[in-house]
């Protein structure tokens, strides 16, 4: 994982996982002093799976819903077709970025 902004998490992995994992991981990097937000991401065929979680004042859901993703404030996901993992990631720190602009 990368650090984002000083307090969010950022892990894209390499290779297919299993959404059950990628949400376990969001939540645990939770528990890592200093985080306020986690999005774990994985390749599955032709598209991303984005699991996303915040203790904080990052709300995942607004920063997945350009994505395409949803949930709620504390627990979001998303499903990205026709990116690639670290075209993901300039979108997603994009849209880190305009929610806390705002």
């Amino acid at each position: 994982a990368e650090l984002y902004r000083g307090d969010i998490a950022l892990c894209p992995l390499d290779y297919t996982s299993d959404r059950i994992i990628a949400a376990q991981a969001a939540d645990e990097l939770l528990n890592i002093s200093g985080i306020h937000a986690s999005f774990v991401y994985y390749p599955d065929g032709d598209q991303v799976i984005c699991s996303a979680r915040s203790i904080g004042e990052a709300n995942v859901q607004m920063i997945l819903e350009p994505l395409g993703g949803g949930g709620n404030q504390a627990t979001a996901g998303a499903q990205i077709p026709g990116k690639t993992v670290p075209e993901v990631t300039e979108a997603l720190k994009a849209s880190i970025d305009d929610f806390f602009s705002e």
